[in-house]
C-alpha cells in the first residue's frame, strides 16, 4: 500500500459532498483494476491524501499523477527547472508578488512565489501595475488553480520562485483573444453550477463550464453577456462560493491604455 498526496484540494461549504463525489470518482475509475483506492484525509493546507492498495498499485499511481498530479511534499524532491501544478494562497496580502502552495510540507510548509516583476511581464506587458490590480483583472484568488515552472530554489533560506507554465499563459491569453467575459467560481461542484444556472435562467448566458480543477470552474459568457450581471443572478444560488468576473474587453482596454 501507498499513501498519496493528489494536487487536489476538497474545501468550501460543500466540503462532505465533495469528498464523497471525489472518492466516488476514484471508485469508478478503479473498478476494472486489481485496486482500492481511499481518500484517507487531507493535509494541513487541504491536499487530498489518499491509499492505494492491490497488484495493480502501480498503474494506478501513474493514472493520479497524469490526471491530478502528485504533491512533491518535500522540497528536496524540487528541481530546477520543472513544471507543476498549484494552488493560489494568501491572495492579495503582500505587494512584491503571487503565492503558490504546490504541496510542499517537509522540512516546513513553503510556498512558491511568483514575483511581481515575473506578474508583470507575463500578464500585462511590463506595465507597472500592482499584484493587487492584476490579481483582480486576471481573478488569481485563493485555490485558483495554476499551472507553474520554477526558476529559483535556495534550499537554506527555503525560497521558491517561478513563473507560469506556457500552457497556462497561454490558457489566459486564449481567454483574452477570445473577447468573452467568464464567471470564475471557486469552490463549488459542476453539479451545483448547473443547477445555480438553471434556477436563475442564466443558461442561454453561458455558452460552456470550463473545468479548471475538481471544484473549480470558468463560465464562458455568450458574446455581449458581462459577467458582473451573471454573479448578480447567481449569487443568492451560491452565497458562499466566491464567484469572479473575468472581463476580457476591459482588461485589454486597460493595457491600451497604460500603453
Amino acid at each position: 500500500m501507498v499513501t498519496l498526496t493528489l494536487l487536489e484540494k476538497i474545501y468550501g461549504p460543500e466540503e462532505d459532498e465533495a469528498l464523497r463525489s471525489f472518492q466516488n470518482f476514484l471508485s469508478s475509475f478503479s473498478s476494472g483494476l486489481e485496486a482500492e483506492v481511499k481518500i484517507v484525509g487531507k493535509t494541513e493546507k487541504g491536499w487530498v491524501q489518499v491509499d492505494v492498495s492491490g497488484s495493480d498499485t502501480v498503474v494506478v499511481t501513474n493514472y493520479l499523477s497524469q490526471k491530478f498530479g502528485l504533491a512533491p511534499v518535500s522540497l528536496e524532491n524540487l528541481k530546477v527547472p520543472s513544471e507543476l501544478g498549484g494552488r493560489v494562497v494568501d491572495s492579495g496580502r503582500v505587494g512584491y508578488g503571487l503565492y503558490v502552495d504546490v504541496g510542499i510540507s517537509s522540512p516546513q510548509v513553503v510556498d512558491v512565489l511568483i514575483p511581481l516583476h515575473v506578474l508583470r511581464r507575463q500578464f500585462v506587458g511590463d506595465k507597472k501595475l500592482s499584484t493587487r490590480k492584476i490579481i483582480e483583472d486576471f481573478c488569481l484568488y485563493d485555490n485558483f488553480p495554476l499551472r507553474i515552472k520554477l526558476t529559483r530554489i535556495n534550499m537554506d533560506k527555503k525560497e521558491i520562485e517561478a513563473e507560469l507554465s506556457e500552457d497556462q499563459l497561454a490558457t489566459f491569453q486564449n481567454w483574452l483573444s477570445l473577447g468573452f467575459d467568464r464567471v470564475i467560481a471557486l469552490g463549488a461542484s459542476l453539479e451545483l453550477i448547473r443547477y445555480a444556472l438553471e434556477r436563475s435562467g442564466s443558461t442561454r448566458d453561458v455558452i460552456r463550464v470550463d473545468k479548471l480543477g475538481f471544484l473549480e470552474y470558468s463560465l464562458l459568457c455568450k458574446l455581449g453577456t458581462e459577467a458582473p450581471g451573471i454573479i448578480n443572478r447567481l449569487g443568492h444560488l451560491l452565497p458562499r462560493i466566491p464567484l469572479h468576473a473575468f472581463m476580457s474587453r476591459k482588461i485589454k482596454t486597460l493595457l491600451e491604455l497604460e500603453k
